[in-house]
């Protein structure tokens, strides 16, 4: 299976120091109240995406994410278990995913599908599968948008729902794609496939790929580059670094000693 890149924006919280809340309010004009940090964080990257490839009413949206919104979700426990109190309206309304694709597809004036899409382990490999399907059937163009939201109280809550050690930095991440079925004005070629590979095919796809080679964290039987800190849905801004550095890439993702790639293919 096959998509082009036609557009993309990122944003790590290790790396970009910018007021994210500021920067909507003073910048793109946005409406921050009733809105948590998950949302503001797809809207941010929304709004970048929005300024760097045409969009289309017809587009269609997929967003996916690592944990979700666990901030929101752990109020709502708190109200619940805890203070024997009723969950505040827009917590509960925050707390339904579709809400940030609602806010996100407002922000890109969207009329077409929309989804709010997590799987419990390729989670953003999954996603894609979804959309080269409903491409293939609609012909239109797809926006992805891949979150993970991390605050420092419920750091080791999500530690333990991402399965990693509690020594692992976890960061906060927004990267957003353009894809369509069609190579014109495409910036590079995604190919990938919903087969699982065992080690010793990987290693055998490793040596004969000419390009750069990046593994996730989760692939500790291979020896190759990693990033050194975690969130789940790493691989969308793995492909926005490579976009940026005009580079070839074979990215392997791993769950319990299960592999899945994904190729990037510059074209411009």
């Amino acid at each position: 299976m096959k998509l082009y890149i036609q557009g993309y924006s990122s944003y790590r919280n290790d790396i970009d120091k910018e007021n994210i809340k500021q920067i909507l309010k003073e910048k793109y004009k946005h409406d921050t109240r009733r809105q948590d940090d998950f949302i503001l964080l797809g809207v941010y990257g929304a709004n970048k995406l929005k300024e760097f490839c045409k969009i289309s009413q017809d587009n269609e949206l997929y967003i996916t994410s690592g944990i979700g919104n666990i901030d929101v979700l752990q109020k709502c426990c708190h109200y619940i278990y805890e203070k024997n109190q009723l969950i505040r309206p827009f917590d509960f309304i925050n707390s339904v995913g579709n809400t940030l694709s609602y806010y996100v597809a407002k922000t890109l004036q969207l009329k077409g599908k929309n989804i709010f899409q997590i799987s419990d382990n390729f989670t953003y490999l999954n996603t894609l599968i979804f959309i080269y399907a409903s491409l293939k059937i609609s012909k239109n163009s797809a926006i992805i948008g891949a979150i993970d939201h991390l605050t420092k109280d419920f750091e080791e809550l999500a530690k333990k729902i991402s399965d990693i050690n509690n020594d692992t930095n976890m960061i906060s991440s927004v990267n957003f794609q353009k894809l369509s079925l069609e190579k014109a004005d495409a910036l590079a070629e995604i190919e990938f496939e919903n087969k699982i590979y065992n080690i010793k095919e990987i290693k055998n796809i490793i040596h004969t790929f000419k390009g750069n080679i990046k593994c996730s964290m989760r692939s500790q039987k291979l020896d190759c580059q990693k990033e050194k800190n975690f969130f789940e849905t790493e691989i969308s801004n793995a492909i926005n670094k490579t976009l940026k550095k005009k580079q070839n890439m074979l990215y392997i993702d791993c769950h319990d000693d299960r592999y899945k790639i994904l190729k990037v293919r510059i074209i411009k």
